[in-house]
């Protein structure tokens, strides 16, 4: 699953992604962990959630031109967004869904979010 996520002026979405890296670090946002830094991947602190994980991958790069190309993207393909957060795990993808919107709309003026899309093409 795929959330479309809009920066404005962070066309390449690197300075949401060192905010809410650094934000996390600091426990100003407490719900989330960082699993990996590169791609920068996130899991709920939730024990139920353990195993979905949130990707964000950042416009120009090549997984970003995959998800575009494979058409997952829907009708948030123009304009094109600043990143793409994919949404991967085995069960309970619609609740970190859920969790992950309310991260960005809680927080969308500390991490530069404009407009959030959620594609519903799968």
């Amino acid at each position: 699953m795929q959330v479309a996520i809009y920066t404005g002026k962070d066309p390449g979405g690197k300075r949401f992604l060192s905010t809410l890296e650094r934000r996390i670090g600091r426990q100003e946002i407490r719900a989330w962990e960082v699993r990996r830094k590169s791609p920068l991947t996130l899991v709920h602190s939730g024990e139920r959630y353990a195993g979905v994980r949130v990707t964000f991958i950042p416009s120009g790069t090549r997984s970003f031109s995959r998800v575009a190309k494979e058409g997952k993207l829907g009708a948030f393909r123009s304009p094109e967004p600043s990143l793409v957060a994919t949404i991967a795990g085995s069960s309970q993808v619609d609740r970190v869904l859920g969790f992950l919107v309310g991260l960005l709309t809680r927080h969308a003026e500390h991490l530069g979010v404009e407009g959030v899309g959620i594609p519903l093409t799968e």
